[in-house]
């Protein structure tokens, strides 16, 4: 996808200067003098700034506070975004050793789960930010944010988080993903996909990611999330007529729920798709077989590409 597609112009200056600390004054002269950074307009002229430009802002700011001159920064925010590589900020924490500007999606996955696991929201806002001026939501929800949900869960069960920093760290994670799926590119005109966790399944960690990967393609979604019933997701199908239906099971018990599904999706009318992923069916494969519908497959990548090939 386009890297101007990364996210909407939807903040004005003044939400940018307060949560950027760069005056006004400032960010129109950076405007004028370096056409820093690219900006979208409105019908009156007014100046408009995405998430991408207030995370672009920050670190020409951070270096600007070091002692390098703004056309500098400007310059070498440029041509680390042009080059997908980011800067090596001292709140990574990560070995110094390490090569500017080669600081990859698990360094910056390890340094986003310390703090997190350290309840630093704050340092987690300024990581996410940063990473967002130059790698894709794409990169960062299937090489940052699934395996970092992925540490959390296994930490959780292991005894080593609580279960407090558990859901602290876990839903700071879902909420990044539910806004991306919500500002993503103006969807095609198609009835929505629908997405939803089985009955009986709370873990939603993939369904989101799944959701964010269809929405920076232009699919519209209806993410429906945790142990959605199959009488109120028969009702829900009838009412949209979606092209297809994802369902999705971590765990056993509400894997095998899913072999019911025809009882009642099937009198509903429409005929769209119906397909099932999740982690129950890559650690018992038996149960692939068990269910009516089109598997996926055990990666969200796959599952991603066999669903749009499908519908």
């Amino acid at each position: 996808m386009d890297e101007t597609e990364l996210t909407s112009p939807l903040f004005n200056i003044g939400v940018v200067t307060r949560v950027t600390g760069v005056p006004i004054a400032t960010l129109h002269a950076w405007d004028r003098r370096y056409g820093f950074p690219d900006l979208a307009r409105t019908a009156g002229g007014h100046r408009l700034y995405s998430e991408k430009d207030i995370a672009r802002l920050r670190w020409v700011k951070s270096q600007v506070d070091l002692g390098l001159t703004v056309s500098r920064a400007v310059i070498a925010v440029r041509k680390l975004e042009a080059d997908k590589h980011l800067f090596l900020p001292v709140e990574l924490g990560v070995d110094s050793n390490v090569e500017p500007g080669r600081v990859t999606p698990p360094l910056i996955r390890e340094s986003l789960l310390d703090a997190l696991t350290h309840h630093d929201l704050a340092r987690a806002d300024q990581l996410m930010g940063e990473m967002l001026a130059f790698y894709s939501p794409e990169d960062l929800t299937l090489d940052v944010i699934g395996p970092a949900l992925n540490t959390i869960g296994e930490d959780w069960e292991q005894g080593r988080l609580t279960v407090a920093t558990e859901h602290l760290a876990s839903n700071y994670l879902r909420h990044r993903l539910l806004m991306w799926m919500v500002t993503g590119p103006t969807p095609r005109s198609s009835n929505p996909i629908i997405l939803a966790c089985a009955p009986g399944e709370w873990h939603e960690g993939s369904l989101l990611m799944l959701g964010v990967l269809l929405r920076r393609q232009g699919w519209p979604v209806a993410y429906l999330g945790q142990n959605v019933p199959f009488h109120d997701l028969a009702n829900f199908i009838s009412d949209i007529q979606p092209p297809a239906v994802v369902l999705v099971a971590m765990c056993e018990e509400p894997a095998r729920a899913l072999i019911e599904w025809p009882q009642w999706i099937n009198q509903v009318g429409g005929n769209p798709v119906i397909t099932f992923a999740g982690r129950a069916f890559v650690i018992q494969p038996e149960l692939q077989g068990m269910v009516p519908g089109i598997y996926l497959g055990g990666a969200i990548s796959d599952g991603l590409r066999n669903l749009v090939s499908i519908i």
